[in-house]
């Protein structure tokens, strides 16, 4: 059982590409990460951005996630007398709207340090075991992104965990589709529940009793030791899962989306800053 492709094509054949899907082809997505930072005035207001490799945007992107970006404002959790500087993803979708012709948004943002450097939120102690990739998964050529919620204690070890949503990186029939988002959230989630944290260092989270973080796993069908190549600035195609918030899950994680974090490392978000102004904007 083999899944089709949608790797690797120009956004038209990305999307267009799915017709012989049936219904899949509503579901297919063409995703677009950017990063870079943000400043935020005291009142919430835009104080102003950057993006990262700009020179690598298209021009057309470029311009929307301009238009966009200009016209947010931010809640803060609590006052500040100086601009809030944080760092940023973006994620952009595509989606067919007829006549050949893509609707473009900004769908997506996560705010705040994807690694735990600044000591402000749990950073890693042990990443092992890697995520083992499933044999069936393997064997059918099928590859994807699973993004983990995980709770870890003042031990530093996770007390629960779920895997939040799977995203394909081929189409097939829906309950194939369901097969291998589940063989690959399972081999994520039970690597994950073994890995273990270093609790933050500083800020007004330190006394928290439990932290939570999301990790994006990434199963990539390449050859031994070679890396993804660096595709910032390009559309990639996928077929999106559907989304599981559990009970526990933070205000803050759950207003962002989970693909809207950009490459590997763990997010946790940022506490004093949530974006009010709606995405969806083209």
């Amino acid at each position: 059982m083999k899944l089709g492709r949608i790797m690797g094509w120009g956004l038209l054949a990305i999307l267009a590409g799915t017709a012989h899907a049936g219904n899949v082809r509503k579901d297919a997505e063409a995703s677009m990460v950017l990063t870079g930072t943000v400043d935020v005035n005291p009142d919430g207001s835009l104080h102003g951005y950057t993006i990262d490799r700009s020179e690598k945007v298209p021009p057309e992107v470029a311009a929307i996630v301009d238009k966009n970006i200009r016209q947010w404002t931010f809640n803060l959790s609590a006052p500040v007398t100086e601009a809030v500087h944080t760092k940023m993803s973006l994620l952009l979708l595509a989606k067919p709207a007829g006549e050949g012709k893509f609707a473009v948004t900004v769908s997506g943002a996560s705010f705040g340090d994807n690694n735990g450097h600044n000591g402000e939120t749990v950073s890693y102690k042990s990443h092992d075991p890697a995520p083992a990739y499933p044999r069936a998964a393997i064997d059918a050529r099928v590859s994807g992104t699973v993004f983990l919620l995980l709770r870890i204690g003042r031990d530093g070890l996770v007390q629960e965990g779920v895997a939040e949503q799977v995203n394909l990186d081929q189409y097939g029939t829906a309950n194939e589709m369901r097969l291998y988002r589940k063989l690959l959230a399972d081999a994520a989630l039970d690597a994950g529940k073994k890995w273990t944290y270093n609790p933050p260092t500083r800020g007004k989270g330190i006394d928290d009793p439990y932290w939570q973080v999301r990790v994006p796993v990434h199963f990539n069908l390449l050859p031994f030791g070679e890396r993804p190549k660096d595709d910032y600035g390009h559309w990639h195609g996928y077929i999106p899962g559907p989304r599981q918030t559990p009970s526990w899950i933070s205000q803050t994680l759950l207003s962002e989306a989970p693909d809207a974090m950009a490459g590997d490392g763990l997010h946790a978000g940022n506490a004093l800053l949530r974006l009010a102004t709606p995405l969806g904007g083209s």
